[in-house]
């Protein structure tokens, strides 16, 4: 028998979720005073992306292609890809392959890039974009709007910071962006109704 290979692809059907709840996780932690309730707060670096989803009701001829992936993850064993399923384009007007211009260390919100569509508004906040591809790849968030000058080259600002350090010439994608999760339970379950439609919900978190 031959072991999966995650990250795993996700069921193709049904297409889309009934919700998706997305979150950040952050390792802040706040020191109070018993005293004065005076506070301290420190950012000790680490993020997580986590997200809720809810499948639509299917019949058992789609249920079977999520029944197996949740069979091949071996509970919280496995990764897969998963991305904000209403955020799959960016909103800005690049339409060029791009790369890293630079290198980057781990920690940088600032990450340089060319090869853009000159003199172009490429990003608009809240667009993702992802650095690597297949267990390594990331997902960030940018967060101000972008725009190349007349060769082509931009900063983005991103959250999360970088997790992983970038090469210069490294690529990097804006269409289908997504992270490798895992799923936050060993047990992973679907139900059926007096029809005969099943019901399907998980939670999974950032593989790190």
């Amino acid at each position: 028998m031959t072991a999966p290979s995650y990250p795993l692809i996700l069921p193709t059907s049904p297409s889309n979720f009934t919700t998706s709840e997305w979150s950040i996780k952050r390792t802040v932690t706040v020191a109070t005073s018993p005293f004065t309730y005076g506070s301290q707060s420190a950012d000790l670096g680490g993020s997580q992306w986590a997200t809720t989803v809810q499948l639509p009701p299917m019949k058992r001829a789609d249920a079977v292609a999520w029944q197996v992936f949740f069979m091949q993850l071996h509970g919280r064993m496995g990764t897969f890809k998963l991305g904000d399923p209403d955020s799959k384009t960016i909103r800005g007007g690049l339409d060029s392959t791009i790369n890293v211009n630079g290198t980057f260390a781990v920690g940088a919100y600032s990450i340089g890039i060319e090869n853009a569509t000159a003199s172009t508004l490429i990003f608009k906040a809240g667009d993702y974009i992802q650095f690597g591809s297949g267990a390594t790849q990331k997902l960030h968030m940018i967060t101000a709007d972008c725009t190349s000058n007349g060769s082509g080259v931009a900063t983005v600002e991103i959250e999360p910071p970088l997790k992983t350090a970038l090469a210069n010439d490294s690529s990097i994608s804006y269409t289908n962006t997504q992270a490798i999760m895992r799923m936050d339970s060993n047990e992973l379950t679907w139900n059926s109704d007096k029809v005969s439609l099943y019901g399907i919900a998980f939670s999974c978190s950032e593989a790190i």
